[in-house]
């Protein structure tokens, strides 16, 4: 629908996707006709998260929200959040981090993986770090960490995160490939300096 979430909202309507029409009406601004629709079948898993999101986003953290609704939606919605320019949905949602990480631990993870995939990354930096605390052998918070350290020009810091990475897990595909393209960037620098 390329954000084009009024007609996506009217055609989800006349599929009677109350889930779909809830997402539209949330992403539209309009938190109380989203809560209207994922109450017409708050049993469906996506629409309880819906309405966790919503009471999230309002800072109202009395519903915590299941293991699996967090490991599958956390990373989707904070991302549209951000590709929305919806901001204060955003931090709303990552200010509730210590509660959605009560739900599933990697919550921290999650987080830093939307921020790093929408330009946030010295707070990707920061959650991968928080995350890192509690699961101090995760390849994939140190390799996000090493990216975001790469995009951030601190080739040093990026190549420390990958071979703690590959440290951790030697056959890692997406580390060894982004090792090989950090190790030609840092020869690329040393052949320009020298």
């Amino acid at each position: 629908y390329k954000k084009n979430y009024k007609t996506a909202l009217r055609l989800f309507l006349e599929e009677e996707n109350f889930y779909g029409a809830g997402l539209c009406s949330l992403l539209l601004c309009n938190t109380n006709r989203a809560r209207i629709f994922w109450s017409i079948n708050k049993n469906c898993p996506a629409s309880k998260w819906g309405l966790n999101v919503l009471d999230l986003i309002q800072l109202k953290q009395d519903k915590t929200p299941s293991f699996f609704q967090t490991r599958a939606q956390l990373e989707v919605y904070l991302s549209l959040f951000l590709e929305n320019n919806l901001i204060e949905y955003a931090q709303n949602l990552v200010s509730c981090c210590d509660l959605l990480f009560k739900a599933n631990p990697e919550s921290y993870k999650f987080i830093a993986r939307a921020l790093f995939a929408n330009g946030y990354f010295q707070l990707a930096i920061n959650f991968c770090k928080k995350s890192l605390r509690y699961f101090y052998s995760d390849p994939e918070a140190f390799l996000i960490m090493g990216q975001c350290y790469f995009l951030l020009n601190d080739l040093g810091e990026a190549l420390d995160c990958v071979n703690r990475t590959l440290a951790i897990a030697h056959n890692y595909y997406p580390a060894k490939l982004f090792r090989d393209i950090l190790l030609k960037e840092i020869e690329k620098k040393r052949n320009i300096s020298a």
